[in-house]
């Protein structure tokens, strides 16, 4: 291609391009294209765990050279309007695991195009991309997650196009970019080639190790519901006879735990068993177990009253039964009139004949000391029922100080 010499650069290169085919890709039957990409991160967020996706806005710059675009005659380089982009050949770039993308085209469209007299071409666009991120939310809150950006050539393979990333600093992150509930403890950038049916392809990819905080969680759900287990040991504290109140607190702290466990489960929706859940589980079952124990203490502290019932019931049962006898007539006596009145007369003289009174006292007393237990008995279940009160106000607080051992060491040092 001829180009005048008092002709300026811009001229000079829109007058190759009268000759220029952008369906032809650069040393066509040649050498593949080797495409630089860089990224810019302008911000970064809205990780969901429930869709598993991510939100990053980028100035995605890809550079190559076309020797077709050259004009050496001129050492400057042009920055060109968008609307050249169409007219010359591009990378077919497209990212891999995107779920949604979009342009930015407020106040114009937002895209740069640099050519300078060698002819190599830096094309730089702005994106919103929404991207997957497959997610392992086995210790959620206490997570990391790995989330990448991938990039692949879509038609043309590696006998096409090779693509690389920028030799320094390949991504950038804006210095003001902070994540709500994660912040980024690595970025890490590779190079592969990944194998199709219709051939091999590069593909760059870069991942963000990102690293939760859970300063949230630990606000709305652990502190909470610690603080709900602590309340429900108070009833170990309150007076054995004092039912209402001690009822009353353990539902409370029951129905307050699981409402908490219900609100916090349906924030993410999984198949297995994540960190916050076995905490939950174990919250609620501590506070259900305080219940269950004055339910023991409560049966434990009335069984004297309970037999004493019983016995009750027993001993008018058997006066029921006792009153309620049929006594047969007398039969009829035909012995003679003589021996009647004798038999009378000695029947009247024994009735008036009295027991003595000291017998009387003695069985009525063994009787009373056979229904009435001594006060020791009573008192037995009694201090049964407060042991356990007491042996609980060590145990559930010694079981629980275990299980917060056991829990934050495995969550947070170990895996």
């Amino acid at each position: 291609m001829s180009v005048q010499e008092t002709a300026t650069p811009t001229e000079s290169f829109f007058r190759l391009l009268d000759d220029y085919d952008h369906r032809i890709r650069p040393n066509f039957n040649g050498a593949p294209v080797n495409v630089t990409c860089d990224i810019f991160v302008q911000s970064m967020g809205s990780v969901k765990e429930t869709t598993m996706d991510y939100i990053i806005n980028v100035f995605f710059r890809q550079r190559w050279n076309d020797p077709r675009l050259s004009f050496k005659q001129f050492n400057e380089t042009l920055t060109l309007d968008a609307s050249v982009v169409g007219k010359i050949w591009v990378p077919d770039v497209f990212f891999v695991n995107e779920k949604g993308a979009n342009f930015h085209d407020v106040t114009t469209a937002n895209r740069m195009l640099r050519v300078d007299p060698t002819g190599t071409i830096l094309y730089s666009t702005r994106l919103t991309l929404t991207l997957a991120c497959p997610m392992n939310l086995y210790r959620f809150p206490m997570d990391r997650q790995q989330c990448g950006l991938k990039m692949e050539s879509y038609g043309k393979t590696e006998a096409d196009i090779m693509l690389h990333w920028k030799w320094t600093r390949p991504v950038e992150f804006d210095a003001s970019v902070e994540l709500p509930q994660f912040y980024v403890e690595n970025i890490r950038t590779n190079r592969t080639v990944q194998n199709y049916n219709t051939g091999q392809y590069t593909r760059l990819t870069a991942t963000f190790d990102l690293q939760r905080q859970m300063g949230f969680y630990l606000i709305q759900v652990y502190i909470p519901t610690m603080l709900i287990v602590i309340l429900s040991w108070v009833s170990f504290w309150i007076n054995i006879e004092a039912a209402p109140a001690r009822v009353a607190l353990g539902i409370t702290t029951v129905l307050t735990m699981t409402t908490q466990g219900s609100a916090q489960g349906g924030d993410v929706k999984v198949s297995y068993v994540k960190a916050i859940d076995i905490w939950l589980a174990v919250c609620l079952l501590f506070v259900f177990a305080a219940l269950i124990e004055f339910a023991a203490v409560n049966f434990m502290s009335r069984q004297d009253k309970n037999r004493d019932d019983r016995r009750r019931k027993e001993k008018e049962e058997a006066d029921k039964n006792e009153n309620g006898k049929v006594i047969p007539p007398p039969k009829e006596d035909y012995a003679p009139l003589r021996q009647r009145t004798w038999l009378h007369h000695v029947k009247n003289v024994s009735l008036k004949e009295e027991a003595p009174p000291s017998l009387d006292i003695k069985s009525e007393k063994c009787s009373s000391q056979q229904r009435q237990p001594p006060e020791r008995e009573r008192n037995k279940y009694m201090d049964r029922a407060k042991n356990l009160d007491r042996l609980s106000r060590g145990l559930f607080p010694l079981g629980f100080f275990l299980f917060n051992l056991m829990y934050w060491n495995a969550y947070l040092l170990f895996l």
